[in-house]
């Protein structure tokens, strides 16, 4: 109680959460195991976690991760195998689901997921289902192999953050092996070796853990080719070039964007932003309001002077805010931002000139 007479200081927290970019990334895997209990479980490394589980898919798909040298958290959602498809199936389905109770069960929540070795359609949208709940990316195999039936398949998708292969790989230890969890692991390894590695792609990098390519795909520098046309339509490849790297990162029949890299950004931003304005909430408008907009402003220029963002303009727009909403504690903040632009093409015109033929002479 303060002192009816004197000085009294009275202490008060005006300012936003800081806007901390979160970049623990666990990686969710969702399979079968004879071992672990069903249900979800968590590790700090792949190595530990591989200490506790017994045979099945999930123990294959962290031997895949471990191959590449990935340390990273891992989430398991895990099910009891049956003799019958359609059962796992269901059951596969059903520990996806099992996630979204993954940050009030574990107190994390992942941000890339893995079904490896169950690639039917349901399990697939459920996939796609999860990651847009938690905001992450997730890899999916196709079971066809030829090019005219990808086609086909891929006009059943429509997925903004979903990395689509069809490719067997070879493993370090020679096992062939679906070539997503190495995709996966490399993404991760390459959002974790800066603040804002988030901003960068997978594509053509080298892939850690794998020694040859089962099923090869035609490419061709500057000539319409296999692998031009399937990225064009989603599917990440596996090529030979200079190494054996990823290639791809596009969106597969999606309106608004045609990168995954640029739905990571602003899911990434939207993610800080979040948890930065939470404390705002059920404050005097007054109090906070030059402080949320001051703080994203920071925000935004920190993104662009580590070359995450080109651009941007915040503003609260007065025909966004009347004077109805503004009175019912409803603020609208618009915000314009370009992203960093990857370099897809190059385009070299070389043209044959006769310009320097006086050079010849000039020289005697």
């Amino acid at each position: 109680m303060a002192s009816k007479y004197g000085v009294n200081i009275e202490l008060y927290n005006g300012s936003n959460n800081p806007y901390k970019i979160n970049n623990e990334r666990p990686i969710a895997i969702i399979g079968d195991d004879d071992t672990l209990i069903e249900g979800l479980h968590l590790f700090s490394d792949i190595l530990d976690a591989l200490k506790e589980t017994g045979s099945g898919s999930i123990k294959d798909t962290l031997t895949d991760l471990k191959a590449t040298g990935l340390h990273n958290q891992i989430i398991l959602s895990v099910f009891k195998k049956s003799d019958n498809t359609d059962t796992d199936a269901t059951k596969c389905q059903n520990a996806i689901d099992e996630l979204k109770k993954c940050e009030a069960t574990l107190g994390t929540k992942p941000k890339f997921f893995l079904a490896v070795g169950y690639n039917d359609k349901g399990t697939h949208d459920k996939l796609k289902q999860i990651a847009a709940y938690l905001r992450g990316v997730y890899a999916i195999e196709l079971n066809e192999t030829k090019e005219a039936q990808i086609n086909i398949a891929l006009q059943k998708y429509s997925t903004k953050t979903s990395i689509i292969t069809y490719q067997k790989v070879i493993r370090a230890d020679k096992a062939v092996r679906p070539a997503s969890a190495f995709i996966i692991a490399l993404y991760a390894k390459t959002m974790s070796e800066t603040e804002y590695g988030f901003s960068q792609t997978f594509s053509n990098r080298v892939i850690d853990g794998v020694i040859g390519i089962e099923d090869k795909v035609e490419l061709i520098q500057g000539e319409d080719c296999e692998a031009d046309r399937l990225r064009g339509k989603g599917v990440t490849l596996i090529i030979a070039n200079d190494g054996i790297r990823a290639w791809g990162g596009e969106t597969c029949n999606d309106d608004l964007f045609s990168s995954i890299h640029t739905y990571v950004i602003f899911y990434t931003a939207i993610d800080t932003i979040f948890k930065a304005q939470a404390r705002a909430i059920d404050k005097r408008m007054r109090d906070v309001l030059k402080n949320v907009v001051d703080s994203l402003e920071a925000f935004y220029l920190r993104l662009k002077n580590n070359n995450v963002v080109v651009g941007f303009e915040i503003s609260v727009p007065k025909e966004l805010n009347s004077n109805e909403t503004i009175s019912e504690g409803i603020v609208y903040i618009r915000h314009n931002v370009q992203e960093m632009p990857l370099i897809k093409r190059i385009v070299n015109r070389i043209y044959r000139v006769t310009d320097y033929s006086q050079k010849l002479i000039e020289e005697l």
